[in-house]
């Protein structure tokens, strides 16, 4: 009896060690142990929230907040703008927009000794919409916010776009 409760608790702490590398979407470059370790669910993780230039946000659960910069905790791989002409045709009218593009890459360094959830608070100008890939896991009023998990050491990668469409007006002709 001994011996078979022993093996029944690996057995059990090897499948929930196993669904829970196989329900991790992020692809590790390191080969999964064969050791049981504790799972961790993302409601016990702690969250460090950044904002749209990259600086951190502490205090965030009593209404205060202070941000503050720390390179090695957030930076930007890349920010870019750019503009391009756009032609779309709806009910058999053809409209013309400048579109903008505004596009961001967060590198999110995980410094601490356990996984944390960044959340990535990027506000939404009026007039723009979120063009980026993965969407916000929600909107809170003007702010989308993304999630990215990382484990201790880890740096992820975040890109946060946006989209701005103004239509052209072209003057009218007339002939007199």
């Amino acid at each position: 009896m001994f011996r078979s409760n022993i093996s029944l608790r690996l057995f059990i702490a090897s499948t929930v060690v196993s669904v829970g590398i196989s329900g991790c979407h992020h692809a590790s470059s390191q080969p999964a142990s064969n050791s049981i370790a504790p799972v961790t669910t993302t409601a016990t993780l702690k969250e460090i929230h950044i904002d749209q230039k990259c600086q951190i946000l502490e205090g965030h659960g009593n209404g205060v907040r202070n941000p503050r910069m720390d390179p090695s905790v957030c930076h930007f791989d890349y920010v870019r703008t750019s503009h391009h002409l756009e032609e779309t045709v709806k009910d058999g009218t053809t409209r013309n927009n400048v579109v903008t593009i505004s596009e961001q890459e967060y590198l999110l360094h995980n410094v601490t000794a356990e996984p944390v959830i960044f959340v990535v608070e990027q506000l939404v100008p009026d007039g723009w919409r979120v063009d980026s890939d993965p969407q916000p896991t929600e909107m809170v009023g003007q702010t989308a916010l993304f999630r990215a998990n990382a484990q201790p050491g880890e740096t992820v990668r975040l890109h946060v776009g946006e989209r701005q469409e103004r239509p052209i007006t072209l003057p009218t002709s007339t002939n007199n």
